[in-house]
């Protein structure tokens, strides 16, 4: 168990390392954070400078060589500078106006949002320090329990200690929802909680293929036979953790909110588990994500660190909130390693 935050700790401290002083007087933060954001950014935007460069540069080549005026190296002297700049140009505009999660004040706008802490990204030298058949999250979680990575979902469960029923959804595809569900359900049942998770995405299914699963019965038959739940539990050989997997999809139209026996299904449940975690289809793709996360105590809707747009994250928020006395709130996935923090919270 994490200790609590206290007024000595620096507040975007990770969790073992030497301090914000000690690294301040080895790099300026401001700086690695600077060009942390421009390697990314150039990442993003190299393909469309290419094109932007190359298409200006050979266009007025040609123009300049069609009407004789110039000869091919003069042409290019002058046109490959002018496509470089104006590919830069467009790319650096296009970067900026990205609206997307980048720090709390990204949610400056949306103060009535509840946010409850952000996850650090695995990066590849962090992977490397596990066995290469355990480079997952699940391995970091099971081998590394004192990393940045595991001590964060450890704060995510203490947060959602007095929930019974907990709905992870994102609002667009790959935001990290299921990874944030098995995450926290792990974390959860190493601190002595008995848990369950559900994945509640019968077309996607993340979850259950991240557990290495393919079963033929899951989750739509335990909700018609809703008193025999205990035949579709399993149990994750290397962490003990229960789950009620996703079958093959055999009928596109069904999903699990408008399953008759669903609601049967999660009060057994309570009766047995502590902890009820759902992994919900995206809020934002179909109505499925909405209803189903409308059947836990709360929902966290999952976001991804500079990448999911603000528009899209008040989009889901207020389909998610629509039911009345909605608990919602906000994780952040993927925060890149440079940022130092350890609960990442609002002011």
């Amino acid at each position: 168990m994490t200790a609590p935050m206290t007024g000595d700790r620096p507040r975007y401290q990770e969790p073992g390392t030497l301090g914000a002083a000690t690294l301040r007087s080895r790099r300026p933060p401001s700086k690695s954070l600077a060009l942390g954001r421009l390697r990314r950014g150039a990442r993003r935007q190299w393909w469309l400078f290419t094109i932007v460069a190359a298409l200006v540069a050979v266009a007025g080549v040609a123009y300049d060589l069609s009407g004789g005026e110039q000869v091919l190296v003069a042409a290019l002297i002058l046109w490959v500078p002018v496509g470089i700049a104006a590919g830069f140009v467009l790319a650096l505009v296009r970067e900026l106006a990205r609206n997307t999660i980048t720090s709390l004040s990204s949610f400056g706008r949306n103060r009535g949002y509840a946010i409850l802490g952000a996850a650090p990204e695995l990066t590849d030298r962090a992977l490397r320090q596990l066995p290469p058949d355990k480079r997952t999250p699940l391995g970091c979680l099971a081998f590394q329990p004192a990393s940045p990575f595991a001590t964060a979902f450890r704060d995510l469960q203490n947060a959602i200690s007095k929930d019974g029923v907990v709905a992870f959804a994102g609002a667009l595809a790959d935001e990290g929802a299921t990874t944030a569900a098995l995450c926290t359900a792990i974390a959860a049942s190493q601190q002595g909680r008995s848990v369950v998770v559900i994945d509640c995405d019968l077309r996607r299914r993340s979850l259950t293929r991240a557990l290495g699963f393919d079963p033929d019965e899951g989750l739509v038959d335990a909700c018609e036979e809703p008193n025999q739940w205990q035949n579709y539990v399993g149990e994750e050989d290397e962490t003990g953790l229960h789950f009620i997997p996703a079958s093959r999809v055999r009928s596109p139209w069904r999903n699990v909110a408008s399953a008759p026996g669903f609601k049967e299904l999660i009060m057994r449940l309570r009766q047995h588990y502590e902890l009820i975690v759902l992994d919900c289809p995206p809020v934002l793709v179909g109505a499925d994500g909405a209803s189903t996360a409308g059947m836990a105590d709360k929902t966290i809707l999952v976001t991804a660190w500079d990448s999911t747009p603000i528009p899209a994250v008040r989009r889901a928020m207020a389909a998610l909130q629509r039911r009345p006395r909605a608990l919602t709130a906000v994780y952040v996935n993927r925060v890149p390693p440079e940022y130092r923090f350890g609960r990442l919270r609002g002011d």
